[in-house]
């Protein structure tokens, strides 16, 4: 009967040990705070709508930055999805370009001729339909 006690309770203990091993880095990124960063965005634009049409679109937080002089500065967090977005100055535009993650420096390119979603798209349905003999003969 003392055995069978002293198996339970070692199995709880390293049932508890695992655990906690398992779910304390997780506990750990909950309460560590996210790098935030000055990110430097260049506009070139490729459309011929100006400049100022255009914003940078933070998407966690939906603060909009306008560029001057092609560039835009603003801190958002690591990683954090960026949009090239249309000014609200100009409603009668649309242009939602593809979602960027933050870094210090980038560049945003503006095409209007060009549909970027449509390209992502693409991009997928060749990579899922493509055969693996294919992909040998590139």
């Amino acid at each position: 009967m003392r055995t069978k006690e002293a198996s339970f309770v070692f199995a709880c203990i390293a049932i508890i040990t695992l655990g906690g091993l398992f779910l304390l880095p997780k506990v750990f990124k909950e309460f560590k705070g996210e790098e935030v960063i000055r990110v430097r965005v260049t506009l070139e634009n490729r459309c011929t709508i100006t400049d100022d049409a255009f914003v940078v679109l933070d998407e966690s937080t939906k603060i909009k930055t306008p560029f001057y002089g092609k560039i835009a500065i603003l801190r958002t967090e690591r990683n954090a999805p960026l949009r090239l977005w249309m000014s609200p100055n100009f409603p009668q535009f649309r242009y939602d370009g593809e979602i960027q993650r933050a870094q210090e420096e980038m560049v945003m390119i503006s095409d209007c001729n060009r549909n970027p979603r449509m390209d992502s798209v693409m991009k997928s349905m060749r990579e899922a339909f493509s055969s693996k003999e294919n992909k040998k003969d590139e």
